[in-house]
């Protein structure tokens, strides 16, 4: 199979081929081509390939593709049980929306590097992660634990 100037044997499995030749299917592909793509992303929506795929289409925008991957493997993990209870980050709760660090910046009236550095810092003000969750239509709800039981607490505004 061929894409671009990328060589690769007909039935390569999506998670061995190399990006470029993922960016070329996503970007000039056609429905045949992204078939085993979306197949891989069904059966392993939090896999590997499927966050592959997220970070690729943020960082090579593509006109139509990048936003209908990005909801296809959004709703794809709706459709599945978490696997564990770990937190996410910043980023895997953007990319889980189906949202680009260009589109959260825009809803937030800041630059995408802004989000960048925002999603890797280590400690943000409740008012910055309350706003950063709303921009993803994730509203922020805190709850600690007292005497045993969880209390829903509700910071000001």
């Amino acid at each position: 199979m061929k894409h671009r100037h990328l060589d690769y044997p007909a039935g390569t499995a999506p998670e061995d081929l190399p990006s470029a030749a993922i960016v070329d299917i996503l970007d000039r592909g056609d429905l045949q081509d992204w078939l085993p793509l979306a197949r891989a992303v069904a059966a392993q929506p939090n896999g590997a390939l499927a966050d592959r795929i997220a970070a690729l289409v943020d960082a090579f925008p593509m006109y139509g593709t990048s936003p209908l991957w990005r909801a296809w493997i959004y709703r794809r993990r709706l459709s599945v049980a978490p696997a564990s209870r770990d937190p996410l980050t910043l980023p895997e709760l953007r990319r889980r929306r189906g949202l680009s660090q260009a589109d959260v910046a825009l809803r937030l009236g800041i630059s995408q590097s802004d989000v960048s550095k925002l999603e890797r810092r280590r400690d943000l003000k409740l008012s910055t992660m309350r706003d950063y969750l709303a921009a993803l239509d994730c509203p922020l709800h805190l709850t600690t634990r007292v005497d045993g039981a969880d209390v829903d607490i509700s910071p000001p505004h």
